[in-house]
């Protein structure tokens, strides 16, 4: 790396130059000067790459050389023109960042903080890992969050300098944060990125002007929300469900890791577990039904997860957060632990104490005792569906959540569900933009094959007008539209 560095800033506050009057704000104002939009979400990358060449199992980014030839596409049609590229949140998943320093990386994550103006002794960091950061991954601190940062470029690093090179044709680059990328809040984490994007392009040879005429004119972050001309709102969109929604303050009070949601931990503690075992777990969809996937293709598994992994992920959660687990884990209690009790002890006592002449033979007498209770365990099912179906009736959609400001804007975007969806509501348009990662759709309801790679087109002639949501194809190297269904 070239000798760029942020060791002279203050190692708090928000981002020096550019975000001085934005980064923390509610809702940051931008003026696009005519300049056409690309708007994406929820890539989820993660450590990429490994030595062997192969992806770690919490791994859900795929599309490294497709969202580079994605980046190429876009830049020759806009030819000399400039644009306005936002990531709307969930851009890293650091919740699926595993890769703790080893001994011989303790040098490297001693210099690239040195760089962001953070000093901490080598032998200081190898004593701050603790015995849990081992099995599940660093937490949540700013010098720990850099680390994971640096992992991801690491073993994603034509994403990067894809970016890089679109800063360089003088383009405005924005990050909105997510739910799985709230480390974007430390100054140190936002540093890096710009650190590492500024030493790369001076390495192209624009020399240390990169850091100042470009990343820090044309990289903005944004903590909540972004309005652009005033007629269009953007944000991921997590904070519209209990599971997602940062409740109370950014960072945990005397504390120095952040105010993580349940579903973070659901995911930190669970889901990354569950993943090395079977990859792609997380994307499946309806989000309900990973569980009787599971039952069904590895059921060794989904006993493992009901009767050891769930309690565990129960007993680590902070206790802010028992009201919402206790929640959530009724959907559990009622579907198959309470039927599966109540059916065990019902045989239990019809256990013969001794035999009776004209009594039916035991083997009959069991199995009508179990076929008796297959109807309750039956209608505790269908109960147990209900209840999935009420607290989980609105995660397919933040079109209701939207239209408060669809009321005020004339476009409103968001993410975070990864289903891509556009509505036009009185002339105004609501869109979410998907996602780029695989998913896999069990439901008749939809099919899944061609719904990534999505993207928002915004032209500009003086007004912002929208384009129907686009998906690129990558295999015929070209931008096609959407084809989605309304649905009742």
């Amino acid at each position: 790396m070239s000798s760029l560095s942020f060791a002279d800033q203050k190692n708090a506050g928000p981002y020096t130059g550019k975000q001085v009057e934005t980064y923390g704000q509610q809702e940051v104002h931008l003026d696009s000067n005519g300049r056409e939009i690309y708007v994406i979400s929820d890539l989820h990358l993660a450590s990429g790459l490994n030595p062997n060449s192969n992806f770690e199992g919490t791994e859900n980014f795929y599309a490294d050389d497709s969202f580079s030839r994605f980046m190429d596409h876009l830049q020759n049609r806009l030819g000399t023109r400039k644009a306005i590229f936002i990531i709307n949140g969930d851009f890293i998943d650091f919740l699926r960042i595993k890769n703790i320093p080893a001994r011989g990386d303790l040098s490297t994550w001693h210099a690239i903080l040195k760089n962001v103006g953070i000093i901490k002794a080598e032998e200081e960091l190898e004593k701050s890992i603790v015995k849990k950061e081992r099995e599940y991954g660093l937490k949540t601190d700013d010098y720990k969050s850099v680390w994971k940062l640096h992992v991801c470029i690491r073993g994603h690093k034509k994403v990067f300098e894809r970016l890089a090179s679109w800063l360089m044709r003088g383009n405005q680059l924005i990050i909105i944060k997510g739910n799985h990328d709230l480390e974007w809040y430390w100054k140190a984490v936002r540093d890096y990125l710009s650190y590492w994007l500024s030493d790369f392009i001076a390495q192209k040879g624009n020399g240390s002007q990169g850091l100042s005429s470009l990343v820090s004119k044309n990289l903005l972050f944004v903590d909540n929300a972004l309005l652009i001309d005033k007629m269009m709102y953007i944000e991921h969109g997590h904070r519209y469900q209990n599971t997602t929604e940062v409740k109370g303050e950014p960072v945990l009070k005397n504390s120095t890791e952040l105010n993580l949601p349940f579903g973070s931990f659901f995911n930190r503690y669970l889901v990354n577990r569950l993943e090395l075992t079977y990859p792609y777990l997380d994307n499946i969809r309806p989000t309900q039904k990973i569980l009787p996937f599971l039952i069904r293709e590895r059921f060794p598994l989904a006993i493992k997860v009901l009767f050891q992994y769930l309690p565990f992920t129960v007993l680590i959660i902070p206790k802010k957060l028992y009201k919402q687990t206790f929640k959530y884990l009724l959907n559990f209690l009622f579907l198959i632990i309470i039927p599966l009790g109540v059916t065990a002890y019902a045989v239990w006592q019809s256990w013969p104490k001794q035999a009776i002449k004209n009594d039916p033979p035991f083997l009959i007498a069991q199995g009508l005792n179990v076929v008796k209770n297959f109807g309750f365990l039956f209608l505790s099912y269908v109960f147990g569906r209900i209840m999935e179906m009420l607290s989980l009736k609105d995660s397919g959609s933040l079109l209701k959540s939207a239209k408060p400001y669809l009321e005020k804007f004339q476009v409103v975007t968001f993410g975070h569900t990864h289903n891509p969806e556009q509505r036009n509501e009185s002339n105004k348009w609501f869109f979410n933009t998907g996602t780029w990662i695989p998913v896999f759709e069990t439901s008749s309801a939809d099919v899944r094959m061609d719904k990534t790679y999505t993207f928002l087109e915004i032209q500009n002639n003086g007004l912002l007008h929208p384009v129907p949501l686009k998906r690129w194809n990558d295999d015929a190297g070209r931008d096609e539209f959407l084809g989605l269904n309304d649905k009742q």
